[in-house]
């Protein structure tokens, strides 16, 4: 039995547990202490058998994250949303970073996908990554496209993909792309428009879908959806690399 109030304390520890920072617990005088860890943040929590709640440690968002906890249960508000490592809060300061000229909705529907999940919402989350996929591959189709050197194959190329789904209008830009010249020559660019564009473009168009068509209830895993997330960077990153070397050249189909 704990020495702090004991559903205060199955409280926390069923908070702690689900967000993977519970390091340790022990039993004090008249009191439970938590040691809660974070990537390299620290902090803790301790539940009286008074039931008060106390919450120590240098200021980080771990230790925001536990007052927000503290405050949940003192008032019987929902409790806080999902706490994520540093690294990965930091998504879209690090998309940001590697890719200056990320396209600001692109970034948008990003930082959304971020906040969805944080706040519990894996759906959510998948719905606006497809969102931000979706407006990455336009900017790559278009940006091919500009490029196409005689007017009437750059005309006949955005006749086939203007007014169509996004799933269409990537088919015919692979099917442009293929007959091109030049394509790019380096590693990984020169590689990534099926090795890693088909497949992370189909997984953030299918899953994206599968929560905006209301037919079924989606079964999206929590874990596929973040990793996916980490992917998004490096995806972008290719992208914009195919934006780049394109506008370096002219294009012959």
């Amino acid at each position: 039995m704990s020495n702090g109030d004991e559903k205060i304390c199955n409280i926390v520890r069923e908070n702690l547990t689900q967000n993977n920072v519970l390091d340790s617990e022990q039993e004090i005088q008249h009191a439970t202490k938590f040691t809660i860890k974070s990537g390299s943040n620290k902090a803790g929590l301790i539940v009286y058998n008074s039931g008060k709640i106390h919450v120590e440690g240098i200021e980080s968002e771990l230790k925001k994250w536990l007052n927000d906890l503290k405050t949940s249960i003192e008032t019987g508000a929902a409790a806080p949303g999902i706490l994520l490592p540093a690294e990965i809060e930091k998504f879209p300061q690090t998309l940001q970073e590697r890719v200056p000229q990320c396209d600001g909705v692109v970034l948008w529907f990003f930082q959304e996908a971020l906040r969805c999940y944080k706040a519990g919402s894996p759906s959510g989350a998948a719905f606006m990554l497809g969102a931000a996929s979706e407006k990455a591959i336009l900017i790559l189709i278009d940006s091919y496209g500009n490029r196409i050197k005689d007017d009437g194959n750059r005309n006949s190329y955005f006749t086939r993909v203007n007014n169509k789904m996004i799933s269409i209008k990537y088919d015919e830009f692979k099917r442009s792309y293929k007959a091109a010249n030049p394509k790019p020559k380096e590693l990984p660019i020169s590689q990534d428009l099926e090795q890693l564009l088909d497949g992370a473009f189909n997984f953030y168009r299918h899953t994206r879908n599968a929560v905006g068509h209301p037919q079924i209830i989606p079964d999206l895993d929590k874990g596929v959806i973040l990793a996916n997330m980490g992917q998004f960077i490096v995806y972008i990153e290719r992208i914009y690399a195919l934006i780049n070397f394109y506008d370096s050249v002219e294009v012959t189909v």
